[in-house]
């Protein structure tokens, strides 16, 4: 069965010091905060967590206090991607030793062009260095034809599914009938979650349900219970404040946002700006003008 995650699922930010070095008992405190809204699960080191920008340490640090604080609760996914392949693979193994649920990579670098053979064998690779279920990172890396990837990926061994962080909700369907309807697609896209569950979306991965993890409970519940209008409003409520977010970078606008409310989340990875006051007090401004309770 591949089918092993559902629901909402957030993509964490990593709290870090200026040194990029994790503030370890605020990433505690922010996950205790989303398990008590009552969230599915966590993507732990991806593009959200700075994960690429990141010092291994760092990121090793990330996932054993993920696992630490979730085990028994929530599953764990950790993104291992990296531009170096080998540090990619080791994060990988680290993840199985944590013991992480599972492990989620994009295609290695951004520059080269590779082959689906090159990347269906690094997702193998991955799945082999660690034994882990492996989720798919499907963006337009992996080429523009996903389904046709996909078709193929979900032969691969412990490819479970995928992440879709596209907006071809066309393709999501018809990747979601693949295998006989047993594969796990995760949507990507906050802004179209609805789209995303009725196109067959198991459940939601994203950023700014850090923020308002409440929010997307919602509207995944509504939509469960087959309260489509109560999902779209709410989906609608929710873009109102994605909108704000992205205006003002968005991973950066979520830290400064929990900094604000004395959850400590810290820096971000350089070259990314550091909010300052007349800055921070414009943010919080304009999200609570769109709706977000802070």
């Amino acid at each position: 069965m591949n089918k092993l995650f559902k629901g909402i699922m957030p993509a964490m930010i990593t709290p870090i010091d200026a040194a990029g070095r994790l503030k370890t008992q605020s990433a505690e405190k922010i996950f205790r905060r989303e398990l008590d809204a009552g969230v599915n699960g966590f993507y732990v080191n991806g593009a959200t967590g700075e994960g690429l920008f990141l010092s291994e340490a760092t990121r090793r640090e990330m996932i054993e206090t993920a696992v630490s604080v979730c085990t028994g609760k929530v599953s764990v996914i950790n993104h291992v991607g990296a531009v170096d392949t080998q540090q990619a693979l080791r994060l990988a193994r680290h993840s199985a030793e944590v013991g992480c649920d599972a492990i989620s990579s994009l295609v290695p670098n951004y520059v080269a062009s590779y082959t689906t053979d090159q990347i269906l064998d690094y997702y193998r690779r991955l799945h082999g260095e660690s034994g882990l279920p492996v989720l798919v990172y499907c963006t337009s890396l992996v080429g523009s034809a996903p389904f046709d990837f996909m078709k193929r990926a979900i032969e691969v061994d412990g490819v479970i599914g995928c992440k879709f962080t596209m907006f071809d909700y066309y393709s999501m369907h018809r990747i979601t009938e693949l295998n006989g309807g047993d594969i796990n697609v995760i949507n990507g896209p906050d802004e179209m979650l609805v789209c995303g569950l009725t196109m067959g979306a198991d459940g939601g991965i994203g950023s700014t349900y850090n923020l308002m993890p409440e929010r997307f409970l919602s509207l995944y519940k509504a939509f469960a219970e087959g309260r489509f209008e109560d999902a779209r409003q709410i989906q609608f409520g929710i873009n109102k404040i994605i909108c704000v977010l992205l205006a003002h970078s968005c991973v950066a606008a979520i830290k400064e946002v929990f900094n604000r409310m004395g959850l400590d989340a810290g820096s971000v990875a350089y070259p990314v700006k550091v909010f300052d006051r007349a800055e921070s007090d414009v943010l919080l401004k304009e999200l609570r003008e769109n709706g977000l309770e802070i």
